[in-house]
């Protein structure tokens, strides 16, 4: 894209020129001097300056003296210099910047303060060092207007100090009306000028205006210092965004050349990383910094860098695989340094990939020495999902308080466990917590599993009391169902007619199941091949004999159906296995029955058999009878 604004990146210059220049003065004078865009002149005087009350009306011999620069005898001073970015000129553009501006660019303060003081040894002293520093500059008309008027800038130098800008006008004005002729150090009003241009580049830059900061930056070239780096950190992002990210990586190097703070150098790199797209440049703003040690400035950046791209690939937001020699220098780093972050990191991106092994190693080593809710979460997702179901278990219980994530984890581990066929059962500690947690989270789910496996207990009130719970806070098929089955077997006939009417036009299952709960006898009665008769037997009384061609049906089958129907199914069981232990075949509705009663009675695993082996002969019944008792085994997150 054409360059738009040629002064930008040259103004740079006239930035690290102050850095040097001021460094060199605090060495020379001994005065504590600030680099910040709004620090005033210090009051504090050297020990051997002398204060010169007022003034001649015009400078003294000596005065004129000190302007030519004459340095005190013996004095010795370095030549700074100058990191220069350049950025080519597009035809036609303008120079780059006014003289006010780069005027206002160096700081002046330390002259200023020993021309009001009269010291006129520093003064030559240090219009010696900036003419040495800035090509062409002059010491300005006004720099002894302070001596000769008695009139002092302080009062307005500490509002300046304080960023209040209104208050510094409201007083310069207050000066002029009372003062005939005065008027602010040029100093002071480039100060002044720079500091209102910086609060509007900050504000641009706040809501977006890219354009508006490089014009902003590109007007005021004393903004871009050291001094005040968080101007060329928006100025860079301003580029950046503006799709000139080679010249923002310029003003990036420039803080790294040329500004004396490490923490200042660090964040600049840091806010590369985030801000640049190109790897490249932002691995060349890495590797400009120093080297200690064998450790270069900017590893943490580097680390930083290897970082975002693992967690990138781990989070699936990526599909570029990192590099096996970016993970092991993560991974070293993590082991020197014991970086639970690095730790937790990597067994995120090592669960990724389904190493459940390598990812239990990390998650333990970020939970040493204290819990983390995100890496307890990966360990206990890695045991489950790395088959060590007991290990999870206990896992998901003791870091359960960590946090709402871990706690709704516990109680999808846990529910888990209540109906899964063979687990192991909780002990009671265990389940009051479990219950305590589904209440805190008001787990919908939770409360369905805790409801179910209460039922299978035979623990009908208690099961009936979870699922009303579960079905008030989300309502759902399977609340629905809980209800429904808890009541018919409490024979709370009403209430499950109500819970009949309420559900079967909303829940289309309901229906279904309530079918299958009145229509037990029916199935048990018609479900063979060939429907029974009556026959009179040579005692002239009627007796219902089955003929079928798997098994007959007899007053025990009778008995057996009208056992189920009132709810007695231990008993219904009993009779079956009577029935079977006297050589007696059943009918296949004979073994729905059975299904229905096991079911009924808690004993899922056995009914699960019996409505397997139903599959060919009764395949309409055998498949929702497992259907049934399957939603009650799933945990309701994944029905």
């Amino acid at each position: 894209m054409p360059i738009r604004h040629p002064v930008l990146l040259s103004v740079l210059l006239l930035g690290a020129s102050t850095v040097v220049h001021s460094q060199a003065v605090r060495s020379a004078a001994e005065v504590p001097l600030s680099a910040s865009l709004f620090s005033a002149p210090s009051t504090t005087a050297p020990a051997e300056a002398t204060r010169v009350p007022g003034g001649p009306s015009t400078l003294s011999p000596e005065q004129q003296a000190a302007l030519g620069g004459t340095p005190p005898r013996g004095a010795k001073f370095d030549t700074p210099s100058a990191f220069v970015l350049q950025r080519p000129k597009p035809p036609g553009s303008s120079q780059d910047g006014t003289a006010s501006d780069k005027a206002a660019a160096i700081d002046l303060g330390p002259l200023r303060y020993y021309a009001a003081q009269n010291d006129l040894a520093r003064v030559a002293a240090e219009i010696r060092l900036l003419r040495s520093s800035y090509a062409g500059w002059e010491p300005p008309e006004d720099l002894f207007a302070e001596v000769r008027s008695g009139v002092s800038e302080q009062p307005l130098w500490d509002l300046f100090g304080k960023h209040d800008i209104v208050g510094v006008h409201a007083a310069m004005d207050d000066m002029r009306a009372r003062i005939p002729g005065w008027q602010p150090s040029s100093d002071l009003s480039g100060k002044l000028a720079l500091a209102e241009a910086y609060d509007t580049l900050v504000k641009a830059s706040d809501t977006q205006q890219w354009g508006t900061v490089i014009d902003i930056a590109t007007a005021s070239p004393g903004l871009l210092t050291c001094g005040n780096v968080d101007a060329i950190w928006r100025t860079a992002e301003a580029l950046a965004q503006s799709n000139d990210e080679q010249h923002a990586a310029d003003a990036y190097r420039f803080v790294i050349a040329s500004c004396p703070k490490p923490e200042d150098r660090l964040a600049t790199v840091q806010k590369a990383n985030g801000i640049l797209k190109s790897p490249e440049l932002i691995e060349n703003l890495i590797q400009s910094g120093k080297r200690v040690g064998g450790h270069g400035e900017f590893d943490q950046v580097r680390f930083d860098v290897l970082r975002q791209k693992i967690g990138e690939a781990a989070a699936g937001k990526s599909i570029d695989t990192p590099a096996q020699s970016d993970i092991d220098a993560l991974a070293a780093n993590a082991r020197a340094s014991g970086g639970k972050t690095d730790a937790q990191l990597l067994g995120w991106y090592a669960y990724s990939h389904k190493d459940y092994a390598k990812a239990e190693t990390w998650f333990t080593m970020a939970l040493q020495n204290g819990a983390n809710p995100k890496s307890a979460e990966g360990l206990v997702l890695t045991l489950r999902d790395g088959g060590k179901l007991a290990d999870a278990q206990k896992a998901a219980i003791q870091y359960a308080d960590l946090d709402h994530p871990n706690r709704k984890l516990m109680i999808e581990i846990l529910s888990a466990n209540l109906g899964a066929p063979g687990a192991t059962p909780l002990n009671p500690a265990d389940l009051a917590m479990l219950g305590r947690a589904i209440d805190t989270e008001a787990s919908a789910d939770g409360a369905q599993a805790y409801g179910w496996s209460l039922y299978k207990a035979d623990d009908l009130a208690g099961a009936d009391a979870w699922f009303h719970k579960s079905a008030a806070w989300q309502p759902s098929e399977s609340a629905a169902i809980g209800l429904m089955v808890t009541a018919k077997r409490l024979k709370h006939n009403a209430e499950y007619a109500a819970l009949v009417a309420q559900y079967r036009t909303v829940y289309s299952r309901v229906a279904d199941l309530d079918k299958l709960m009145h229509g037990s006898t029916n199935i048990a009665m018609t479900s063979t091949r060939k429907q029974p008769r009556l026959a009179r037997n040579n005692k002239g009384t009627h007796a219902r004999v089955a003929q079928s061609e798997d098994g007959g049906w007899d007053q025990s089958a009778t008995a057996i159906v009208k056992t189920f129907e009132s709810g007695q199914y231990d008993q219904a069981v009993a009779m079956l296995e009577q029935r079977k232990s006297q050589g007696r075949s059943e009918p296949r509705g004979l073994s729905v029955v059975r299904g229905w009663a096991m079911y009924h009675k808690g004993d899922w695993t056995g009914a699960q058999q019996v409505f397997a082996d139903l599959k060919n002969g009764m395949p309409r019944e055998s498949q929702e009878g497992l259907r049934v008792i399957q939603q009650g085994y799933t945990n309701p997150r994944y029905r």
